[in-house]
């Protein structure tokens, strides 16, 4: 997608992997200044080396390294973003993972109260540019999975997070959406710790729940966030767009042989 993002500045947490880092590039070749995030020192270093790749200048790039739980990596978010590019125009609340033996208090932290504290931060800047902000939510938000319950009780917190804080924010000028991936190759999956064994066998369940029978690239994912930031998504604000190959609408046909 043909998009021009000279002179915005976009921050995307969670971009050390998967479809935040997918996200960084698309932004940072479209012209975007961008504010990378991640825990991994690596991982945020592998990002910064794949934009640098596509032939993107180092000074248009800031990192910050942290949990996006600690109040002070999210003061510094905001705070070194202004600093060094002097503007926010789009702020990608993106962080967050799956692990099987997250307790309840700490997958609400990570999914609905660090986008709030992390917005409320952005806000004054974002009235600034007339920015947007994205939440990146998940398509569990809307459809049961009782082998993580409280990562869709989460998530669907955080889908309502959005439409409240769209209608709060839009006399400002400010839009804010979120996105609800389905099945993405992402790596997350792994970092639950499960066997591979069982990872897999997870996986082609998944795959067979989705009508269009495969998994999602983070780049698919990124390009949706390129056009929900845009000029031309600007009457778009207050929705959870869900981008799974059809895993909500799946109805399987009844076997009467």
């Amino acid at each position: 997608m043909s998009i021009d993002y000279s002179e915005k500045v976009v921050i995307i947490t969670g971009s050390s992997s998967g479809i935040g880092q997918a996200a960084a590039i698309l932004f940072a070749k479209s012209g975007a200044f961008v504010t990378i995030h991640g825990r991994s020192e690596n991982g945020i270093k592998k990002t910064a080396d794949l934009i640098l790749e596509s032939g993107i200048p180092k000074e248009r790039i800031h990192s910050v390294k942290g949990s996006v739980t600690d109040s002070k990596v999210q003061k510094a978010l905001i705070d070194e973003t202004i600093s060094k590019f002097g503007r926010i125009d789009v702020l990608i609340n993106n962080a967050g993972g799956v692990k099987t033996d997250e307790k309840k208090s700490k997958i609400n932290g990570i999914f609905r109260l660090f986008p709030i504290a992390l917005t409320e931060l952005a806000i004054p800047y974002l009235e600034k540019t007339k920015g947007c902000i994205i939440n990146v939510s998940s398509g569990g938000s809307q459809k049961p999975f009782p082998s993580i319950p409280y990562y869709c009780i989460a998530k669907a917190g955080l889908d309502h997070f959005a439409r409240n804080y769209a209608a709060i924010l839009a006399p400002t000028g400010i839009r804010i959406n979120n996105l609800n991936p389905g099945l993405t190759d992402t790596g997350s999956v792994k970092k639950t710790g499960a066997p591979e064994e069982m990872i897999q066998k997870m996986r082609e369940f998944y795959i067979s729940q989705i009508p269009l029978r495969r998994a999602a690239a983070s780049e698919e994912m990124g390009e949706f966030m390129l056009f929900m930031a845009s000029e031309k998504a600007s009457y778009l604000t207050g929705q959870c767009i869900v981008v799974d190959g059809g895993m909500l609408i799946n109805s399987p046909s009844m076997k009467l042989d």
